[in-house]
């Protein structure tokens, strides 16, 4: 008897731990979401790119043809905007797909925290999330073009 109590304690226990990883995501998800409302929307063509050994995370580097915003760089605690413009340049800090090549078309929308790869021509897209991993905000400040 005492044996089958120890594994319901420990069941439960489980149940408690994935409900409150669940919730804090959500929570998470919930502040990006709201920190990438904010009508920021370019285009531009590849000229870059660098990719980490972390889940093919990497920056992309763009020339622009189209920004609504002349600069962004705004400042978040605990982590950083996947995006970054000044004049006619910007950088993506995102998922770099082995298919990536310099000349690509890359349209960003923040307020549908979508990336759009090629629109003219293909359906590929990816998303945008606040960056909060330390290895990949790392990665980040050695790679940008923005020191």
């Amino acid at each position: 008897m005492l044996k089958y109590l120890r594994y319901v304690i420990l069941l439960g226990l489980l149940v408690a731990i994935v409900i409150y990883y669940n919730r804090s995501s959500d929570v998470a998800m919930k502040k990006s979401s709201e920190y990438l409302h904010n009508n920021v929307e370019f285009e531009g063509y590849v000229t870059g790119f660098e990719q980490s050994d972390n889940h093919a995370f990497g920056v992309i580097h763009l020339k622009l043809t189209k920004s609504n915003t002349p600069e962004f760089n705004k400042i978040i605690k605990n982590g950083i905007y996947p995006y970054r413009i000044k004049g006619d340049i910007a950088e993506l800090y995102c998922t770099v797909s082995v298919e990536r090549k310099k000349g690509d078309i890359v349209k960003l929308v923040s307020n549908e925290q979508t990336i759009y790869y090629n629109p003219q021509n293909s359906k590929e897209e990816g998303s945008l999330f606040i960056i909060t991993d330390t290895y990949n905000i790392a990665f980040v400040k050695e790679n940008t073009m923005f020191k």
